[in-house]
Order: C-alpha cells, then structure tokens, then sequence
C-alpha cells in the first residue's frame, strides 16, 4: 500500500473513533445567588428571628437548592444558597428557584449582622436590632 493511502485510512479511522459529545460535568454545593430575602428591622432576645430567602439558578441543570444558615459569632450570621449542577451538554432554558425560611434566636441585645454570600466573591450585608421585651430587664 501506497503511505497516502495508509495515512488516510488512519486518519479516516481516528475521525470515525472520536466521541464528539460533549461531556459530562457534575458539581455539587456550588453557591448560587440569592435573588431576594425579607430580613426583619428589629428583634427581641431568646425569641426566633425569621429570615425569608429565595434563590434561583438560570438553567434546568441545576437541581437540589439548599440554604445554610451559620452562625459566625454571637452577633453574625451567614446565610448562602447552594445547588448541585449536572450536564451532558444541553441545559433547559429554565429558571430554577427555592425558597425557605431560616430562623435564628439571639441570645444578646445588639446588631446582629447577616452576610448574604451572593457569590463565592460578594457578601451583602443586613442588621438586625436585637432588644429586650417590654417589660423585662
């Protein structure tokens, strides 16, 4: 056999042997933003503080939104969403979104600073005034 001819079969075969499919990427507990919360002004000690959050991600492969809710110190809080994502390649052309309520009771008066992680990068930030009930000391 001629080498052109032996090189065109080779490359012919190396062609039709590639898979040119996208592949497959999955990620789990990747931060996703947070598109809206409800964060109260005031609150009183050793009583729940109720914090309303929404999160979405922009496409269909995204599944299993979750919030966390930590408490840093006795005065700060962080609150971020985070979601698994999967893909062969295609993604819907979908929003996925979740939402939930984390609550937090304060044991001291104060500021009481949340951190929403809107991205791995951004934090934005909220305060809760933290004071006694009336009529106690």
């Amino acid at each position: 056999m001629k080498p052109s001819l032996i090189l065109m079969l080779l490359i012919a075969a190396l062609l039709t042997s590639c898979n040119l499919d996208p592949g497959y990427t999955m990620y789990t507990d990747l931060v996703i933003p947070i598109e809206e919360r409800s964060v109260p002004e005031t609150g009183v000690v050793n009583q729940p503080v109720n914090i309303y959050v929404i999160a979405a991600a922009y496409n269909g492969c995204w599944s299993n939104i979750h919030f966390y809710l930590t408490q840093k110190d006795d005065r700060q809080y962080e609150i971020w969403a985070a979601a698994d994502f999967e893909s062969t390649g295609q993604c819907p052309d979908v929003i996925i979104s979740a939402d939930t309520i984390l609550t937090f009771t304060p044991a001291r008066t104060g500021d009481h600073v949340i951190s929403f992680r809107m991205t791995p990068e951004i934090s934005e930030r909220d305060t809760v005034v933290i004071g006694t009930a009336p009529g106690s000391r």
